[in-house]
């Protein structure tokens, strides 16, 4: 029976070990791409300009939501403010195949920690990985400032 435990153990502390390496693995892979270009289109699409996000955004996606649902996404969105500073941008995970509803490329998601003229935001951005070119697949901002509305 002790045998049974530390063997349970053991496999247990391999399948966590291996879990937190494939995700630095994945992390490293991406980080030195990914962050340049999160550092770069963030400020678009935090300009709230529809004809800016829009050459930021994925076709595929572009192609689900009308013109006058973004406009008015991204009225909703500018109560945050003016975009002044990434604090840091976390790797979150990287999905294909059947978990990428509307491309066939990996769409990979990093949670960023920023600031913004209302206060600290923090933004899920996924970005669709066309080998090294990204694009914005999704774009979630989580702030008091929207909170309030």
């Amino acid at each position: 029976m002790k045998k049974f435990i530390i063997y349970v153990v053991f496999v247990f502390v391999v399948a966590f070990s291996g879990y937190f390496i494939y995700g630095y693995m994945q992390s490293a892979k991406y980080d030195g791409t990914a962050i340049p270009y999160i550092e770069k289109v963030l400020p678009e699409l935090s300009s709230w300009d529809v004809d800016r996000v829009s050459q930021c955004m994925a076709p595929e996606v572009l192609a689900t939501i009308s013109p006058e649902n973004l406009v008015e996404l991204l009225k909703s969105l500018s109560q945050i403010g003016t975009f002044q500073s990434i604090s840091e941008a976390t790797f979150k995970n990287k999905a294909v195949g059947a978990n990428v509803k509307y491309a066939d490329a990996p769409v990979i998601t990093y949670d960023i920690e920023t600031q913004y003229s209302s206060g600290p935001v923090t933004v899920t951005l996924s970005l669709l990985d066309r080998d090294g070119k990204y694009q914005v697949y999704y774009f979630n901002f989580q702030s008091q400032a929207l909170a309030a509305q």
